[in-house]
């Protein structure tokens, strides 16, 4: 058998290790039946109707306007003169609440207790008193609709027929990023009991003396990686289904999908990418967790969270994808998975650029994966200690 007869033969039983195709259909089936009972209680919930709760006013003639209508309130501007009579109702629980207008700009709700109600008031009688200033003015509807209507600013570039970047792209390229770090998350416990499983029942010694360390190592990963995707196309296809299906069954408005992208040989790059970085990081915790010996009490675990890192640097440059700093993050192996795609949907990169990080990310991907063969080779004997971070470095510098 050639090696890579045994790289696929390793790979094909790790991935059916994790891919149980009966219990993925039973968790499908149960996210939709789960996901539509919620709906359905949303929607009863949303189309409950609520008592109007009755709310007394106290010098309603200073607001200058009518009261607004505000959803789930009855105002009762008549029976109350003063202040000490709507307190004194607040207190009997006459009434829910009261307002207490001091003058056109200014009002004060006295409640027994907290409402929800009274978080809208402000936003009603800020909207009544433009309409009524709007109102005083001597101009008409036309000149009000053109005051109030904004200002549009539509960035073109000379290189795109298109103007810029199309919706459609955005949302996908958007998609395919949050897709490869739901891999990450979704495969690295997989992976931490794929590889320190056998270590802990001691029968990888067995399997070591038929295939190489790297072969089994290249295997494991290879699979790993694979069941993490299709594990993760299940989930996101069960989602895409609830939200475009669910809104149906339930009569509201139905998600509808942007026309295709315009720009394939972007979401090309932005997949190459991420496919790349999930192998990347999948070979960098392999190596991670070759040197685990139980996953349950190592404080190695916590370097799950250490793809966690580009993610926020991407967030943090979405104001700033043109700095130098957010050039030079998009080319490192660490960080071009999640800042790359954010600077191709947010400004111009040159060719070279996705380029280099192409290529630095495959050589990365190289070096994790044969640094965790070489630790796996040595750890793999190990029982009871964990090597330090010295003894690691030193296996991969000097693997003979």
């Amino acid at each position: 058998m050639t090696r890579g007869q045994q790289v696929r033969r390793i790979a094909a039983w790790e991935f059916n290790r994790f891919v149980k195709w009966r219990q993925q259909v039973i968790g499908i089936v149960t996210m939709l039946v789960v996901g539509s009972l919620a709906g359905g209680l949303g929607k009863l919930v949303k189309n409950a109707r609520t008592r109007d709760v009755r709310v007394a006013v106290v010098g309603a003639t200073a607001l200058g306007f009518a009261l607004p209508a505000v959803e789930g309130v009855q105002w009762v501007p008549e029976g109350y003169t003063s202040d000490r009579g709507a307190r004194a109702a607040v207190a009997a629980d006459s009434v829910a609440g009261a307002l207490l207008v001091r003058d056109g700009t200014t009002a004060e709700i006295l409640v027994r207790e907290r409402a929800a109600w009274t978080a809208s008031v402000e936003q009603a009688f800020t909207g009544a008193r433009q309409a009524a200033a709007f109102s005083a003015l001597p101009i008409d509807a036309a000149q009000r609709a053109a005051l109030l209507a904004p200002f549009t600013v539509r960035v073109s570039t000379v290189t795109l027929r298109n103007g810029s970047t199309d919706t459609a792209t955005r949302i996908v390229t958007g998609a395919i990023l949050m897709f490869g770090m739901f891999v990450l998350f979704n495969g690295f416990a997989s992976l931490f009991t794929g590889i320190t499983g056998e270590k802990q029942q001691r029968i990888t010694e067995q399997v070591i003396a038929i295939v190489t360390p790297q072969t089994w190592m290249d295997g494991k990963i290879l699979g790993l990686v694979g069941a993490a995707l299709v594990g993760s196309l299940l989930l996101a296809a069960t989602g895409l289904l609830l939200i475009a299906v669910l809104p149906r069954l339930l009569g509201n408005s139905t998600f509808t999908l942007p026309a295709a992208p315009a720009e394939l040989g972007t979401l090309l790059l932005v997949a190459g990418v991420t496919l790349l970085g999930v192998v990347m990081w999948f070979s960098f915790m392999a190596a991670i967790a070759a040197t685990i010996d139980d996953p349950n009490s190592s404080p190695r675990s916590a370097l799950l969270l250490v793809p966690l890192l580009p993610l926020g640097l991407a967030f943090t440059l979405l104001s700033r994808p043109d700095t130098a700093i957010a050039q030079i993050l998009s080319v490192i192996p660490l960080t071009s998975m999640a800042v790359l795609p954010v600077r191709l949907l947010l400004t111009s990169v040159p060719w070279w650029e996705p380029t280099l990080a192409l290529v630095l990310l495959a050589m990365a991907t190289w070096a994790f994966r044969r640094a965790a063969g070489t630790i796996f080779a040595v750890g793999i004997l190990m029982h009871g200690k964990e090597p330090s971070l010295a003894e690691t470095w030193r296996w991969v510098r000097n693997p003979e």
